[in-house]
């Protein structure tokens, strides 16, 4: 009796132990950034100017992305900050090199830029009820085409590693709800189930199954490094925004690079490029879910000093 509670127990214990990712495998998954998508090729523009069809989709990327389980995602509230502090117009968010300089400041591995170039929703047939605001029942031959593209690059050397693109289109006829003028609520209930709704799924997956499978294999990953902000610094103690959930361990050494200058258009004032000097060697001395408790181990340069929102690159062996 004793021997078989013991190889049961053994043959559990294994179970676990093949059902556990490997921390290997998690920091091998590429750190992303995705930028509100540009909607300027858009030629029927049906909808109210006030709904940002371009960060829209893009939400709808990142939660596509999420599900393949090979990325991991930069929050939007943290992107919209980057974006509103250097000051990018929509002209930077599709320009590889100016792209590559925001993926510097996130300190993410790869940024995913695009443009939505088609975004259209044609209904006809007998409303049974109607309004101002749009809205109808009735009987309806609805047709709703979504193409977007989208480009994967490299920020530390703004290389576009991936180009893809994703093409939605839903037809029916049926009594259902019919959308048309300037209703546009991503992510409400009656938005997913409309035609229009349903395209964008079906662009928005093609376009996450490609960069997925375009993305440097695992076994590419050793040339890139985890990469995190400094969120808080005291004295020689450094705290990472990168923790146990992005692969950190205690013991891994970072080196802090100081942006020093930032190199702007001259003619649009966007920053294309951000200058850094390294300023420090930190070791990880204690992890959390989301932060990492660092120590100096030694100083680079004594003309600058650990600030936060310094970026904090892994040292490879």
């Amino acid at each position: 009796m004793g021997k078989r509670i013991i190889l049961c127990l053994l043959v559990l214990s294994l179970v676990v132990i093949l059902a556990t990712p490997a921390f290997g495998d998690l920091d091998r998954r590429y750190k992303v950034a995705v930028l509100p998508f540009d909607d300027g090729s858009i030629k029927d523009r049906w909808w109210d100017s006030s709904v940002d069809v371009g960060k829209g989709i893009a939400d709808e990327l990142i939660t596509a992305l999420l599900e393949k389980k090979k990325f991991r995602l930069i929050e939007r509230e943290q992107i919209d900050k980057i974006l509103a502090e250097q000051n990018f117009g929509m002209s930077g968010r599709v320009d590889a090199k100016s792209a590559a300089a925001i993926g510097k400041i996130l300190g993410v591995d790869f940024l995913i830029i695009g443009r939505v170039t088609d975004f259209a929703f044609h209904s006809s047939g007998t409303a049974l009820a109607s309004g101002k605001l749009g809205a109808g029942l009735g009987v309806k031959s609805t047709t709703a085409r979504v193409v977007i593209d989208a480009r994967m690059v490299n920020t530390s050397t703004a290389e576009i590693v991936a180009s893809v693109n994703g093409k939605g289109e839903r037809k029916n006829t049926n009594l259902g709800l019919g959308v048309k003028g300037n209703i546009v609520a991503f992510g409400s209930d009656e938005f997913r189930k409309s035609n229009l709704g349903l395209a964008l799924r079906d662009a928005v997956n093609q376009v996450a199954d490609n960069l997925a499978a375009k993305a440097p294999s695992g076994a590419e990953r050793g040339a890139y490094q985890l990469t995190g902000k400094v969120f808080y610094v005291t004295g020689d103690r450094v705290i990472l925004g990168i923790g146990k959930n992005d692969g950190v361990r205690v013991g891994n050494l970072f080196i802090v690079e100081h942006v020093v200058d930032e190199v702007l258009d001259p003619d649009t004032g966007e920053v294309v490029d951000v200058i850094t000097e390294p300023v420090a060697e930190i070791r990880v001395v204690e992890v959390r879910d989301k932060t990492a408790i660092c120590k100096v181990v030694s100083y680079y340069n004594s003309n600058y000093k650990i600030e936060v929102k310094d970026v904090a690159r892994q040292k490879m062996n």
